[in-house]
């Protein structure tokens, strides 16, 4: 059984939000996965069903549910609720009961401002459940997501919360990279022994991924976290990070220099963002 039920497809109906339904394809392969498409009109003037602007959103609507109809999916529903984008998305996902939302980021202008109110960064911050991220642009080809999958853990249940999604979806995973990151050492001894422990950890995750069919390996890294995973990403064509959500990354938006905040601001490929537990039992 999938791990996604329903899903949220929000698109601006730009070339860049185009590419979602690859992204849907890849994440959600069972076929009785239920859809809904959502464009938010942010103008009232344009939500009137009897004006152009309207009719066309709604032409191009049809045009992603026929394509999801061609690949075999048959619960599809559109919707076009009215309103800020963000909390509009925010609101719609937890009233239709999705269990994960996908969005486009328009990634050029999306890493030159870095702001806290653009669409993508409000949803990153306020979504209460997956958020998947993609980043393509438009004269970039969408592979399969799951081709290389990379997860940062600290060893927290937390970082870790992608591991259920990867096991649900272990026939359609190609690799899976664990990497954990060092910043702070006190000395070289102290570094020693946290290397020593960390890769007896990673070398656990590695071999319960082999026994599920997935090949995976892990990387170890000494600095900024962030800047040591999109390295990795670069290195190792990484399609797709899985990363929790943690502390004040993305809930309060206060902590601009937060690991989660950074590597969506700056990594290239996608990010599937995981929603924080209220503990860590």
């Amino acid at each position: 059984m999938s791990t996604f039920t329903k899903v949220l497809l929000a698109t601006d109906l730009s070339p860049q939000a185009d590419k979602l339904t690859e992204c849907l394809f890849s994440l959600c392969p069972d076929t009785e996965t239920e859809v809904v498409l959502a464009h938010v009109f942010e103008d009232d003037d344009d939500a009137d069903p009897d004006g152009s602007s309207y009719k066309k959103a709604r032409s191009r609507l049809e045009g992603y549910k026929n394509d999801i109809e061609q690949a075999g999916y048959e619960d599809i529903s559109i919707v076009t609720p009215s309103g800020e984008t963000a909390p509009a998305l925010a609101a719609l996902a937890e009233e239709c009961e999705a269990d994960l939302l996908l969005v486009a980021s328009h990634r050029k202008g999306f890493l030159k401002r870095a702001l806290m109110g653009s669409t993508t960064y409000e949803l990153a911050r306020a979504a209460n459940l997956p958020l998947l991220i993609n980043k393509d642009e438009e004269d970039e080809t969408t592979g399969n997501l799951l081709e290389t999958v990379l997860l940062p853990t600290d060893f927290s249940r937390k970082s870790l919360e992608g591991l259920n999604i990867i096991r649900s979806l272990r026939e359609f995973v190609g690799r899976v990279i664990f990497v954990h990151v060092i910043e702070h050492s006190r000395s070289k001894r102290d570094y020693k022994e946290k290397y020593g422990s960390a890769m007896l950890f990673l070398q656990e995750l590695v071999d319960e991924m082999k026994i599920f069919g997935i090949d995976a390996d892990y990387r170890i890294a000494h600095g900024v976290a962030s800047k040591k995973i999109a390295a990795i990403c670069e290195r190792d064509n990484v399609s797709l990070i899985m990363l929790a959500k943690t502390g004040a990354d993305m809930t309060s938006g206060d902590d601009l220099g937060s690991t989660s905040e950074n590597v969506v601001l700056n990594s290239d490929c996608a990010v599937m963002l995981l929603p924080a537990e209220d503990n860590d039992d």
